[in-house]
């Protein structure tokens, strides 16, 4: 697809204003069950976490500064393998006037519960359940899927479930807070309904988004900050 030059002008004024400063980001965002958010490399996390909560139906929101174009978000995940598990989010870089809604093309997963013996032989064949890492296992798994890209795959959505505000369908109705266009994501180990019943799916599992995406997803998601194109959809 040819981009006008106003769009590649836009583009390139953007990423050459992140570069020159930090960006700041608002987060407003659930799991279920639990998670721990950082801001990190592509192989590590940088200081400590910048949120975390155990209560899905409690809105998560908390702004984040410092970001660089080059960063990630970091999102490490676990659930109790009962009823159901997911995560929807809305995440606005302000500065840049970009959102990544969980659903957009520029999230990705890492289901760590893959390769847990390849990372550290010393960890269990299966992770626990509801039972979060700790900054030195996520940092773990970071590193070995820094030397393995191929480990981030797209995460799996279902249709419909969705945080709309009325008809929602999902276990866990409209999250007050939250984008209503946004997507429950989780990773899926199988080709049904990733969200319900509960299971394991891989955990624990690591969503990472960028803080300014390469040129693609930036050309999209620049046109008024809109969510990327959708995926497609399992099921």
């Amino acid at each position: 697809m040819k981009l006008s030059l106003g769009i590649v002008i836009g583009v390139g004024l953007a990423a050459c204003a992140s570069a020159m400063g930090q960006d700041t980001w608002q987060i407003d965002m659930t799991v279920d069950n639990q998670f721990d958010a950082y801001v990190g490399t592509a192989s590590a996390t940088i200081g400590s976490a910048v949120g975390s909560s155990s209560t899905w139906s409690t809105t998560s929101s908390f702004s984040v500064s410092g970001m660089l174009p080059s960063d990630y978000f970091y999102v490490s995940t676990a659930s109790d393998w009962s009823t159901a598990q997911g995560f929807v989010g809305e995440f606005n870089n302000t500065t840049q006037n970009l959102k990544f809604n969980t659903g957009s093309s520029a999230w990705e997963v890492f289901p760590v519960g893959k390769y847990l013996q390849a990372i550290d032989s010393s960890w269990p064949s299966s992770w626990y359940y509801n039972t979060m890492p700790t900054q030195g296992e996520v940092d773990q798994a970071l590193a070995y899927g820094a030397a393995n890209p191929s480990v981030w795959v797209t995460p799996a959505e279902y249709q419909d479930w969705d945080n709309r505000l009325t008809g929602n369908i999902t276990t866990w109705g409209h999250r007050p807070g939250i984008d209503p266009a946004a997507e429950w994501i989780w990773n899926n180990t199988g080709s049904g309904n990733p969200f319900s019943p509960g299971a394991n799916h891989d955990e624990f599992l690591i969503f990472r988004v960028r803080g300014v995406p390469t040129p693609g997803p930036l050309a999209l998601l620049g046109l008024g900050g809109l969510v990327a194109v959708r995926r497609r959809r399992v099921g």
